[in-house]
């Protein structure tokens, strides 16, 4: 049976009920109590002699007065205190309270929340209140920042550095720690900084004969096969651990399962533990999407098309830091973000043509297409309601061989596709292949012409052209001579006899 955790939310309301009125003063200077008593001391001495001249006495309480009106607190006292006494209330009923990679979490005793700027801030001023705080100060948004600001100096939690190749995996009975000899349940701990939690039980002896079913299928190669469920346990691998910088793709048309997959990677992670940006979205340069990546094991969309910035894409595969932002908020260094998925029925085409581009994409072939007849279309609900604690056992396999090997496995399929899409996505390439052109030694043609066929070819073929530039750069990359004379830019390049097209295996 699964233990039920207190929400986020929740844990705010129990904090701020478990608050009470502390004393700021006796706190900012502890020899004030002290000061006290030996006045009350003093006095009451001086009381006991009523009538008698005691200078000495009434030197000591003039000096202890003075003394006592020094214990003046001042605002930065008041905001260090109060912030103080929240953590530690908060730790000591295990609902730590830190910030990391420029933002607010919660722990609820399991796993760390994000919480929200503008709801923390609140929280924060209905805390100062119950400490003591007068309403009208606890209230203005000024001392809230203030506060905020003192939280941000004073509650930093770096992320842990874990053993060398030992990996965890945070699940409803535990953290499971992984390494290449050994898989073993530990206590869930603060300190680990994990942020997420998996929506089942750890179970050595659970099964997934409907998935393994599934997974025969539609990957009859069992590479294919390996290559996924690695790449999930690759999602909870850091990149101190294992660094192998790749976007994962499959590829194919409909009814080919990739949406089954897509279901139960969901369940099995957690709705809340996956994001679903587009390619797009996520290299925009506003850096807004990309800040959204902080809590998520995984995102995991359907879109890969339309205009993105290849340097942040490869900043992303490759799980370097990347700059984001949350709005009205200020730039960070985004570290230990989510991994990308991509579901796709086409290629992108006309992309930065580099081998560090492509090299970022480990790419599965989803060729098998289930008939009508066949289709399961509740499928994926069957595998969730009862194997997703089997297919975990699954992805820990293909984590532990990640570990080992260093590397995904190897596949003929995968590369093959990866060498179509360099080929698909090359629109200039295209272009020259089907308009059937060839090198010449001594024909040329303008280069202004040359492009203008181009543009007609993209426009016709719903291809986005990329620009004379790119042409020209892609032609002597193709190895054509281009070359200026007198009369403009030529490219020696001229037209072939009939050649049959290749057509796609895939």
């Amino acid at each position: 049976m699964m233990e039920q955790y207190l929400a986020h939310s929740e844990l705010l309301s129990n904090l701020i009920n478990q608050i009470t009125t502390i004393d700021f003063e006796a706190i900012a200077f502890p020899e004030k109590n002290k000061v006290l008593e030996e006045i009350r001391k003093i006095t009451a001495v001086n009381k006991n002699n009523s009538g008698k001249n005691d200078t000495a006495n009434d030197e000591i309480l003039q000096g202890l007065y003075q003394k006592l009106n020094t214990f003046k607190i001042k605002q930065k006292q008041v905001l260090v205190i109060a912030i103080e006494q929240i953590i530690e209330l908060a730790r000591l009923h295990s609902w730590n309270l830190c910030k990391n990679n420029g933002l607010i979490y919660i722990y609820n005793g399991a796993f760390w929340k994000h919480i929200e700027n503008e709801e923390f801030q609140n929280f924060l001023g209905k805390a100062a209140e119950k400490l003591g705080i007068d309403e009208l100060s606890a209230k203005h948004f000024s001392f809230k920042e203030q506060l905020f600001k003192q939280f941000l100096s004073a509650a930093y939690l770096p992320r842990p550095t874990l053993s060398k190749g030992e990996v965890l995996v945070n699940l409803q009975n535990g953290t499971l720690v992984i390494s290449p000899d050994k898989v073993y349940l530990k206590n869930f701990d603060p300190n680990d900084f994990l942020t997420y939690l998996l929506p089942f039980n750890y179970d050595t002896e659970a099964k997934c004969p409907l998935f393994n079913n599934y997974l025969a299928e539609v990957l009859p190669d069992i590479n294919l096969q390996n290559i996924l469920m690695e790449y999930l346990g690759y999602l909870f691998i850091q990149s101190s651990t294992l660094k192998l910088e790749k976007a994962l793709l499959l590829y194919g048309s409909g009814a080919n399962g990739k949406s089954v997959f897509f279901e139960v990677t969901t369940a099995l992670l957690g709705q809340d533990n996956i994001s679903n940006y587009s390619l797009q979205s996520l290299t925009n340069e506003n850096g807004y999407y990309r800040a959204k990546l902080a809590n998520k094991l995984v995102n995991y969309a359907s879109e890969i098309n339309g205009n993105l910035e290849a340097s942040i894409f490869k900043q992303l595969a490759s799980g370097e830091p990347v700059e984001a932002r949350l709005p009205y908020g200020e730039p960070f260094s985004l570290q230990n973000y989510a991994k990308l998925i991509f579901n796709s029925n086409e290629l992108p085409k006309e992309v930065e043509h580099t081998p560090a581009f492509f090299r970022r994409f480990l790419m599965v072939p989803f060729n098998v297409t289930i008939p009508e007849h066949k289709q399961d279309k509740e499928l994926a609900n069957k595998i969730i309601s009862s194997e997703l604690s089997g297919v975990m056992n699954l992805v820990i396999l293909g984590l532990k061989r990640l570990l080992d090997q260093k590397r995904f496995t190897q596949s003929v399929a995968a590369d093959n596709l990866n060498e179509y899409f360099k080929k698909q996505s090359d629109t200039v390439q295209l272009f020259l292949e089907e308009e059937q052109y060839k090198k010449s030694f001594s024909n040329y043609i303008q280069l202004k012409d040359v492009y203008s066929a181009y543009r007609t070819y993209c426009y016709e073929n719903g291809y986005k052209p990329g620009s004379n530039r790119t042409l020209s750069e892609r032609l002597k990359n193709a190895g054509y001579e281009v070359e200026r004379k007198s009369t403009g830019i030529v490219v020696y390049i001229e037209k072939q006899s009939y050649v049959p097209i290749e057509e796609s295996p895939f």
